[in-house]
C-alpha cells in the first residue's frame, strides 16, 4: 500500500521538479545573451533615458556622451561579473575622452554583490531539481506508473502561474517587486536607487527591465518545460 502511494506521488514531483528545472536552464540560457538587453534597449527607449537622466547624475559625469556600443558592452559586463559571483563589478568603466570612469559607485556594487550571492544560492538548488527530474523519469520508466494527460500534469503549475499573475494585477508589478527585495536582500544594504543617484539603474531603465527579463525567462522556461514534459508523456504511452 505504501509502494503503491509513493509510486502515484512520481509523476506530480516529476512535474515539479521539472518546471523549477527550466527555470534555471532558461536563466543560464538568457544570461549568455544578456537577457535580450540588446531588444530591451530599443523596446525600452534607453537611449532616450540616458540622455535624459545621465546629465542629473550627481555622482558620476559624463555618462551622456556614451553611445549604444558602450551601454551593451557595460551591461553585459554586469550580467558577467554577476554570474561569476560579483567579481569585478567595481572594475567596470566607461571613458570620457582621456578618462576612465568607474560605472558603478560603492552601494551599487554592494547590492549587485548581493543579487550574486542570491544567484550562487539558486544554482545549486536549480541542478539538484534537475538531478532528480532525470532521477525521476529514470524511475517512472522502469516502475510505469500510469503517466497523467498533459492537462492533468500541467494543470497544477497553471493555477500558480494565475495567481501569480492575480497578486502582480492586485498589488501591482512595483509593490511586488519592492517588497520581494526587502525579503530577499539583506537589512541595511541599498537596493533601491533614483535614476539621479545610480548610472546602473539608468543604463537598465530599472525596474521596467527587470519586467521585460522576467518575461523573457518565464516563456523561455515555459517553452522548455512544455517541450520536455511532452517528451515525457509521450514516452511513457508508447
Amino acid at each position: 500500500m505504501q509502494k503503491n502511494k509513493i509510486i502515484k506521488c512520481l509523476w506530480p514531483i516529476y512535474v515539479i521538479t521539472l518546471f523549477l528545472s527550466t527555470l534555471l536552464i532558461s536563466w543560464h540560457s538568457l544570461a549568455t545573451v544578456d537577457f535580450g538587453y540588446s531588444k530591451a534597449y530599443q523596446w525600452l527607449s534607453i537611449p532616450d533615458h540616458i540622455q535624459r537622466f545621465a546629465p542629473t547624475n550627481r555622482n558620476r559625469k559624463y555618462f551622456e556622451t556614451t553611445n549604444q556600443e558602450d551601454h551593451l558592452r557595460l551591461f553585459s559586463e554586469i550580467v558577467d561579473s554577476i554570474q561569476d559571483g560579483g567579481k569585478g563589478l567595481a572594475d567596470i568603466r566607461y571613458q570620457y575622452k582621456d578618462q576612465s570612469i568607474t560605472l558603478l559607485h560603492k552601494a551599487e556594487v554592494i547590492h549587485l554583490e548581493d543579487v550574486a550571492v542570491l544567484i550562487d544560492t539558486l544554482y545549486p538548488v536549480g541542478i539538484l531539481m534537475i538531478l532528480i527530474s532525470m532521477l525521476l523519469m529514470f524511475i517512472i520508466h522502469k516502475l510505469k506508473p500510469p503517466p497523467p494527460t498533459f492537462f492533468q500534469a500541467t494543470a497544477g503549475i497553471g493555477v500558480l502561474l494565475t495567481g501569480i499573475v492575480a497578486t502582480l494585477i492586485i498589488a501591482g508589478p512595483k509593490a511586488v517587486f519592492y517588497w520581494l527585495h526587502v525579503q530577499v536582500f539583506p537589512e541595511g544594504h541599498q537596493w533601491f536607487f533614483y535614476y539621479q543617484d545610480s548610472l546602473m539603474t539608468t543604463l537598465m531603465k530599472a525596474p521596467d527591465l527587470f519586467g521585460l527579463m522576467g518575461a523573457f525567462v518565464s516563456l523561455l522556461a515555459l517553452i522548455l518545460y512544455g517541450f520536455l514534459l511532452g517528451i515525457s508523456l509521450y514516452s511513457q504511452k508508447r
